[in-house]
């Protein structure tokens, strides 16, 4: 008897974990198109910068979706002087962004952060006196620091990075990514950018607060 009642508890038990682990989803999109980078010259990227998917959220207290746009991303800033312009600039990148919209009449959920995020941006700027020493020395034009030739660039990435849809109630949501690419260049300067292939993620979780809590 021992024996058939402990079965019967191990079976209780694996039916209750096979329901707690099917209780989450997930879900994703893709888009395949491939940013290339081909001496110098960058290829086309996604030529429609949205990416959608559905979830289905369970009802119960605590739960979120955990939602991560991967994406590679192609940035070109060719920079340029010359005698007419002596410092010259480039710059390129591209916000992501996540929508959550309600399709089962919910309440309208927390997304966080709520505003795009910088997956890549890259500033360059040249500055010389190079072209107004050529007629004279370089002391002659400035008895300090002489010709000068100055490279800045700044550069920000994420390349992945992690939203969070709280405010949940249980129903169907609809998931949107989109990415903004942008580009401003002084000329003779160019920038170009491109994005491609792009992979997201969404999975539900839950969040839980022990009762004892923890210091750290």
């Amino acid at each position: 008897m021992r024996t058939i009642a402990t079965m019967f508890s191990i079976l209780i038990l694996a039916s209750t974990m096979a329901v707690a682990q099917s209780s989450g989803s997930f879900n994703f999109n893709s888009a395949q198109t491939a940013c290339t980078d081909t001496s110098g010259m960058l290829g086309t990227g996604v030529s429609l910068p949205a990416l959608k998917t559905t979830m289905k959220v369970s009802s119960g207290s605590g739960n979120v979706l955990v939602i991560r746009p991967s994406a590679v991303v192609g940035l070109l800033t060719d920079v340029t002087v010359n005698s007419k312009n002596a410092t010259s600039s480039s710059q390129a990148g591209v916000n992501f962004n996540v929508t959550v919209t309600p399709l089962s009449g919910q309440a309208t959920p927390t997304v966080t952060p709520n505003m795009p995020v910088t997956y890549e941006d890259r500033y360059i700027q040249i500055s010389t006196n190079l072209f107004q020493a050529i007629s004279a020395a370089c002391t002659a034009v400035d008895p300090t620091n002489g010709c000068y030739f100055t490279f800045n660039e700044t550069t920000l990435g994420a390349h992945s990075f992690d939203w969070v849809v709280s405010g949940l109630s249980s129903g169907n949501y609809g998931i949107e990514v989109d990415w903004t690419p942008y580009t401003t260049a002084s000329a003779p300067s160019t920038a170009q950018t491109c994005v491609g292939p792009v992979v997201f993620t969404a999975e539900q979780a839950k969040i839980f607060n022990q009762s004892t809590g923890i210091s750290f």
